[in-house]
């Protein structure tokens, strides 16, 4: 093959590549003599996991009444018992946050004409997080039970209290995982990959959370809760040159 026909291969394999990768991302760091320069760029993924160490609940109440004044101070006693219950199975003050506060009134529509307010609806919204995952399902339990009709558990997110060395872990994968992804490109345009021209971090994700029934009776089974293990996510955008 001749070194125009070489060149414009090369060419054409980077510019598929290229077309492909995913190459956004916070942090870039370039070598080499210019990021100009022909090269292969790839998407690389890594993962790690381990059992999370802490539990986030997105925990709250929803109370309606005919009038702001009656709606506002029954939220307000059924937060307080919930909070309550919170802090007296051992959840700290710091790990207990408003994250939401609302009135809303509710219209009825079924009626001609414009829609009528038949009352106000307030929620008050918290952050819960519990590190001591023994006590989850009881945490969760008594929350319920102390606000009763007005609970609301919107979802639990199961993580790390300190996740550096599993992120450390996931993006040594990820670059790992796009090395592997260019030899494979260089292979089929017969070309070598060589040093590395830049790294983007595109992304990186913890634990998703898990939607959860708005509430339950007291005389339910306790709620079970498996920990399992929770992944860490990284996601890198890598260039490499092409050694020909």
């Amino acid at each position: 093959m001749t070194r125009s026909r070489r060149s414009a291969a090369l060419i054409a394999v980077a510019a598929l590549v290229l077309f492909a990768a995913a190459c956004s991302g916070d942090t870039t760091i370039l070598s080499g003599e210019s990021p100009t320069d022909l090269g292969i760029t790839v998407t690389g993924t890594g993962e790690a996991a381990a059992p999370p160490d802490m539990a986030t609940l997105d925990l709250g109440i929803e109370v309606a009444a005919s009038s702001v004044a009656d709606a506002r101070e029954r939220a307000a006693q059924a937060a307080a018992r919930l909070i309550a219950s919170v802090k007296a199975n051992g959840v700290a003050d710091r790990d207990i946050q408003t994250r939401a506060i609302a009135v809303q009134p509710q219209y009825d529509y079924s009626r001609p004409g414009a829609p009528v307010i038949t009352g106000y609806a307030v929620q008050n919204v918290l952050t819960v997080r519990v590190r001591d995952l023994d006590r989850l399902g009881r945490v969760i339990d008594d929350a319920l039970a102390a606000a009763g009709d007005a609970a609301r558990l919107n979802s639990l997110q199961l993580g790390f209290s300190k996740q550096d060395d599993l992120l450390e872990t996931a993006r040594k994968n990820a670059v790992t995982d796009a090395r592997r992804r260019a030899e494979t490109f260089a292979a089929a345009a017969g070309v070598r990959v060589g040093d590395v021209l830049a790294i983007t971090e595109t992304a990186a994700g913890g634990p998703v959370p898990l939607g959860l029934p708005a509430g339950r009776s007291a005389a339910d089974t306790a709620t079970p809760v498996e920990v399992g293990e929770s992944t860490v996510t990284v996601t890198v955008s890598v260039r490499f040159a092409i050694e020909q």
